[in-house]
């Protein structure tokens, strides 16, 4: 590769020489000063290049107006080097060749025949039977509760009612027993202050035929002593003196009038403990 420098081409430097005119010899003491001499004209040689190498050392002084003459040239500096130059651009990338075409697809391998089950092996023998477990301890019986008695009363009302008018006498209904049990109480309340004496008659619920032949008379519970109000308006026993007390659950009771004065309306409530 050629070397191309940047420095100038060296330009040749002469020595620059400066001639002037002698002074006139002094006039004698007294005399007129003589005239001046022309001024000498100085010639300024070219300026060397900014290139050149160092500059030489300096002459000696010249004697007298003179000026010695300038020292040799110093040598020229060692040539440079010149920059590389930019780095060109890259060509154009060619187009992709086209695909290539794809290839048949390999052949399949036949798949072997499955060869014959192996025989079955030998039924192993069944293994001992394991202890029994030992069964566990049930617990203790909890204590058995007892719940509250529940009520042992029970009560039969009926009520007699003469819509408007005092009452008549003779039978007035029928009540069937639901429970066993033992009459203890018989308690009357009118609508007014009168007389009433209303008599209890009993028979099986198998017996009942609506008085035909039971309950009648003859089936009488209260003895002497029937349930009875005198010029009052209620009436409460509890002594029941000489009454068949007993009732079995089915029992029907007939309610009949016996004797009546003034009042129009009875409550009859028999009482009784199961």
């Amino acid at each position: 590769m050629p070397i191309i420098s940047n420095e100038p081409a060296p330009v040749a430097a002469f020595p620059t020489i400066i001639v002037g005119a002698a002074t006139g010899p002094t006039g004698p003491a007294g005399g007129p000063t003589g005239p001046t001499g022309p001024t000498g004209t100085s010639f300024t040689g070219p300026t060397g290049s900014a290139a050149v190498g160092p500059a030489g050392p300096t002459g000696p002084t010249g004697s007298g107006a003179f000026t010695g003459p300038t020292g040799p040239r110093g040598l020229t500096g060692p040539p440079g080097f010149g920059q590389t130059g930019p780095i060109g651009l890259s060509g154009v990338t060619g187009p992709t060749g086209s695909d290539g075409p794809t290839g048949a697809p390999g052949t399949a391998a036949a798949t072997g025949a499955t060869g014959p089950t192996g025989f079955a092996g030998a039924v192993g023998g069944a293994g001992p039977t394991g202890p029994a477990g030992t069964a566990s301890n049930t617990g203790a019986t909890g204590p058995l509760g007892t719940g509250p008695t529940g009520p042992n009363s029970s009560a039969i009302v009926v009520t007699v009612d003469g819509v408007g008018a005092v009452l008549t006498l003779g039978v007035k209904g029928y009540v069937e027993v639901p429970f066993n049990g033992a009459l203890s109480q018989v308690d009357m309340v009118a609508d007014r202050s009168g007389s009433c004496v209303i008599d209890l008659w009993k028979c099986t619920y198998s017996q009942f035929d609506a008085g035909a032949t039971h309950p009648v008379v003859g089936d009488k519970i209260t003895a002497s002593t029937p349930p009875t109000i005198s010029s009052s308006t209620k009436s409460t026993d509890s002594t029941l003196s000489g009454w068949t007390t007993a009732l079995a659950a089915g029992d029907v009771i007939a309610f009949n009038v016996v004797s009546v004065t003034a009042i129009q309306r009875v409550t009859v409530t028999l009482k009784y403990n199961r």
